[in-house]
C-alpha cells in the first residue's frame, strides 16, 4: 500500500519551506458577480438555495458569491426591468399625447411587450450561474481527452499520481488543467491528505458535467493498485478509450440538439419576416390598425427582428463544442502586410482607403451610368413602378457601395491571414501521421536526432517536412537539444508555427524523450491516436450539421434575398389595389361592389410609408439577416474563427444585396410594365 505523503515530504523534495495556509487563487470578476453584490446590499434574500444546482455551479466555475447574494440578484433585475417598463409607458403616453400613436390597438400591442421586460430580465439573471457552469463545461469538452491522454502518458512512464497530477496541470488548457493545478498545490500544503483524496474530490466536482472524465479519473486512480504492469497498461488504455468514446457520443447528442434550433431560426429570421411584408399592409386597411406606420416597420424589421434572430442563433451556438480552436495568425506574421493594408502586386495601399474608393465607385456608377441609361422609358413605367428609376437606383446605388466598401475591407484584411491559416491547419493534419512516423523511428532506438531528419525525408512532399528539417538542420548544424531546437524564440523551428495543436504535441515529445527513445516512441503513439480521434471528432460534427448549414447558407446568399426583393416589388402592387378598392363606390359605378366595412378604413393606407421608405426598410434588413446568418453558419462550421466569418461575410454581403436589389427591379418592370 502507497505512503501517503506530507507536507513535510514534499518541502523536502522542492527544497522549500510549505505554508499551512491555505493557496490564494485569482479571483474571478465579471458584471454577474458585481451585480449579485450590490442586489445583496440592497435587497434581503435567503442565505441557502433552494435549489442545490446553484451550489454546485457556483463552486465549478469558481464565483466567490453567498447564497444571498445569487438569490438577491433576480430582485434587482425586477426592480430595474419594471423602471425599465415605466419609461416604456411613459414613452407611449408622450406618444400618444403626441399623436405620433394613435388607436387602443396601437397602445396595447407595445403595453404587453413592455409587461415582459421585468420577467424576462428576471429569468435571464437568475440563470447565469447555471448558464456560465454550462457553457464552461462546453469549453472543457475538447480538453478532456488531452488532459486524460496526459495524465495516462506520465502513469505509463511511472506510476505516480502526483506526478501525473503535475503534468497534466502543467502542459493542459482550460479549466480542468487550472484545477489540476490547484490540485497539486492543496496537496503539497497538505489540505489534501493524500493525492487520492484529492482526485476523487476533483473527480466528484466534475461528475456533474461530465461523466466520462470523472469515470477516467477514478481509472487512472485504481490503476494504482494494480501490480502487474501489462494490466495496468490495459486499465490506462481503457480509460483513455472510454473519454473518447463519451466525447463521441456528446458530440452525436449536441449536434442533434442544434438541427431543430436551427430550423426554427430560419422560421423566425426569413419565413416571418415575409409573411408579415404581406399581412401588415393589409391588416392595417382590414382591421383599421396603424400596424404598418413608417416607425413600426422599423422597430419591427430593423430591430426586433434582427435582435431576436441574434438572441436565437446565439443561444443555438452555446450548444455547439469547441471541438477544435483554429490558429491564429499574428499580425507579426512573416510576409504578411502590413496591419491595417491590403497587398495588390508588390504594393500596399490602405485598406480604408481602398475600401472608401470601391464605395464612390460604386454609388458613382449607379447613380450616373446605370439609372440614365435605364430612365428613358415611356412615362408608364415611371409612373408604375416600385419606385421612380432615379430614387430607386440612388436607394440601390447606396446601400450596395456601402456592402461593397465593407466587403473590399473585410477581405482585403483578411485573406492573408486566411491563406496562413489554411496552410497551418493543413500541417497540422500532416502532423498526425508525422510524429507516428518519428515514434516508429525512437521505437528501434535511434536518437531523436537521426529520428527527425529521417521524418523529413519521409515527408520531404509535405508541408510539416519543413518544421522537421529545421529541427534536424538546428540539432545537427547549431548544437541544439530537441527542445531548443524546436522552441528558440529566435531559430527554433515552431517560432513561426502559431499551431497550438502543434506546439504543445512537441512539447509532449521533449518531455517524454528525456525520459528515454522508448518511453518518448509510447508516448507519441498515444498522441497520435488521440489526434487522429479528434479529427474524427470534428468531422463527424461537420458532417452532423451539414445539413443544416448548407440550408442556412442557400437562404442567407440567393432565397432570402431573392424572395424579399420580389415581395417588396409585389408590395406596391398591393397598395395600390387596396387603395383603388377603397376608393371605388357603388354610386360611382364602379363594378366593385363590396361593403364599405369590408375595405377597411382607406385612411390608414396613408399611414404605410412610400415605395423608397418601404424599399430601404427591407434592404437594411436584408443586410442584418445576411451578415447575422452567415456569421451563424460560420460558426458552426469553422468554430471561434473570425477569419472565417470575416472572409465569408465579404463574399456574401455584396451579392446578396445585389440579388435583392435586382429581384426587386425585374419583378417591378416586368410586372408593371
Amino acid at each position: 500500500m502507497r505512503k501517503s505523503r506530507s507536507p513535510a515530504d514534499y518541502a523536502e523534495e522542492f527544497g522549500e519551506e510549505i505554508s499551512n495556509e491555505p493557496v490564494k487563487e485569482e479571483k474571478i470578476e465579471n458584471w454577474y458577480i458585481k451585480f449579485a453584490r450590490k442586489a445583496g446590499t440592497m435587497f434581503k434574500a435567503q442565505d441557502k438555495f433552494s435549489n442545490e444546482e446553484y451550489a454546485s455551479a457556483l463552486e465549478f466555475i469558481g464565483w466567490d458569491l453567498q447564497p444571498r447574494e445569487v438569490n438577491a440578484a433576480p430582485l434587482l433585475g425586477l426592480a430595474i426591468g419594471i423602471v425599465l417598463a415605466l419609461i416604456g409607458f411613459g414613452f407611449l403616453f408622450y406618444a400618444n399625447m403626441l399623436h405620433i400613436i394613435s388607436g387602443l390597438m396601437m397602445l396595447i400591442y407595445p403595453s404587453l411587450a413592455l409587461i415582459l421586460i421585468p420577467f424576462g430580465l428576471t429569468y435571464y439573471i437568475q440563470g447565469c450561474p447555471l448558464r456560465a457552469a454550462n457553457a464552461e463545461k462546453m469549453k472543457s469538452i475538447a480538453n478532456i481527452p488531452e488532459i486524460v491522454n496526459y495524465m495516462i502518458m506520465s502513469m505509463k512512464l511511472s506510476p505516480n499520481l502526483e506526478r501525473a497530477v503535475e503534468f497534466a496541470g502543467e502542459h493542459g488548457k482550460g479549466k480542468i488543467a487550472a484545477d489540476l493545478m490547484n490540485l497539486a498545490w492543496n496537496i503539497r500544503i497538505g489540505k489534501y491528505r493524500t493525492v487520492e483524496e484529492g482526485l476523487d474530490n476533483l473527480a466528484y466536482k466534475w461528475g456533474r458535467y461530465s461523466d466520462e472524465f470523472k469515470h477516467a479519473l477514478m481509472m487512472i486512480r485504481s490503476s494504482t493498485i494494480e501490480v502487474d504492469e501489462a494490466k495496468r497498461s490495459l486499465i490506462l488504455d481503457k480509460a483513455m478509450s472510454d473519454v473518447l468514446e463519451g466525447i463521441k457520443d456528446d458530440m452525436d447528442k449536441y449536434a442533434n440538439e442544434m438541427k431543430q434550433p436551427s430550423i426554427y431560426l430560419y422560421y423566425v429570421g426569413v419565413l416571418l419576416p415575409l409573411l408579415l411584408i404581406i399581412m401588415l399592409p393589409i391588416g392595417s386597411v382590414m382591421a383599421k390598425l396603424p400596424i404598418a406606420q413608417t416607425w413600426i416597420l422599423v422597430l419591427l424589421y430593423n430591430v426586433i427582428i434582427p435582435l431576436g434572430t441574434i438572441a436565437f442563433a446565439s443561444n443555438i451556438l452555446t450548444k455547439r463544442p469547441p471541438v477544435y480552436t483554429p490558429p491564429v495568425i499574428p499580425d507579426s506574421y512573416p510576409n504578411l502586410p502590413k496591419k491595417g493594408n491590403i497587398r495588390i502586386g508588390k504594393m500596399e495601399i490602405s485598406a480604408t482607403v481602398l475600401a472608401a474608393a470601391v464605395g464612390i465607385g460604386v454609388f458613382l456608377l449607379f447613380y450616373l451610368v446605370i439609372e440614365p441609361i435605364l430612365n428613358p422609358y415611356p412615362p408608364a413605367w415611371n409612373t408604375d413602378a416600385i419606385a421612380n428609376y432615379y430614387e430607386f437606383f440612388t436607394i440601390a446605388g447606396g446601400v450596395i457601395a456601402v456592402c461593397c466598401a465593407a466587403s473590399v475591407y473585410l477581405y482585403g484584411t483578411s485573406v492573408a491571414k486566411r491563406r496562413v491559416q489554411k496552410d497551418i491547419v493543413i500541417m497540422e493534419n500532416e502532423f498526425q501521421d508525422s510524429i507516428y512516423v518519428l515514434a516508429s523511428r525512437l521505437g528501434e532506438n535511434r536518437p531523436i536526432e537521426e529520428a527527425v531528419s529521417y521524418t523529413a525525408e519521409f515527408l520531404s512532399t509535405q508541408k510539416i517536412a519543413d518544421v522537421f528539417r529545421k529541427t534536424s538542420d538546428n540539432i545537427t548544424n547549431l548544437g541544439m537539444t530537441i527542445e531548443m531546437a524546436l522552441f528558440d524564440p529566435i531559430y527554433g523551428a515552431l517560432k513561426d508555427v502559431p499551431s497550438e495543436v502543434i506546439k504543445g504535441s512537441m512539447r509532449i515529445v521533449t518531455d517524454s524523450i528525456s525520459l528515454g527513445v522508448q518511453q518518448g516512441a509510447r508516448a507519441l503513439i498515444s498522441l497520435s491516436l488521440q489526434l487522429r480521434d479528434s479529427q474524427k471528432i470534428k468531422e463527424k460534427i461537420a458532417s452532423l450539421l451539414e445539413e443544416i448549414t448548407s440550408m442556412m447558407k442557400s437562404i442567407a446568399f440567393f432565397i432570402a434575398p431573392l424572395v424579399l426583393g420580389i415581395t417588396v416589388a409585389l408590395q406596391k402592387i398591393i397598395i395600390n389595389a387596396l387603395k383603388s378598392v377603397s376608393a371605388s363606390s357603388p354610386t360611382q359605378g364602379t363594378s366593385v361592389n363590396l361593403p364599405v366595412a369590408t375595405l377597411g378604413d382607406p385612411a390608414m393606407l396613408q399611414n404605410i410609408p412610400g415605395p423608397q421608405m418601404f424599399l430601404l426598410i427591407i434592404a437594411l434588413y436584408v443586410v442584418e439577416i445576411t451578415l447575422i446568418l452567415v456569421y451563424f453558419t460560420s460558426k458552426i462550421e469553422e468554430g471561434e474563427n473570425e477569419l472565417a466569418v470575416r472572409m465569408n461575410i465579404a463574399t456574401s454581403l455584396p451579392i446578396a444585396m445585389l440579388l435583392f436589389f435586382l429581384s426587386a427591379w425585374f419583378t417591378s418592370a416586368f410586372s408593371l410594365g
